[in-house]
């Protein structure tokens, strides 16, 4: 005879699914990482060659910065 509760077998093999689905997750997420992390952090040229362009930028963006504040005192001394 079944009493009108919950059956424990069927949750236990639910959650058992649900926990094999998650940890499936958890790989792909910590493939994905890897992934990016290689490519973030490559020792190959390409890798090289981005952190200097980025390098490259900053040094611009900021000597633009500079003219521009040189030029606003300037003009404000006149």
């Amino acid at each position: 005879m079944k009493v009108g509760g919950p059956d424990p077998l069927q949750e236990a093999l639910e959650l058992r699914a649900h926990i094999r689905g998650l940890q499936a997750l958890l790989e792909f997420q910590r493939w994905q990482i890897e992934v990016l992390n290689d490519r973030l952090y490559a020792a190959q040229s390409g890798g090289t060659a981005a952190r200097r362009l980025l390098a490259l930028k900053k040094s611009e963006e900021e000597e633009a910065r500079l003219r521009r504040r040189n030029a606003s005192r300037t003009a404000l001394a006149t």
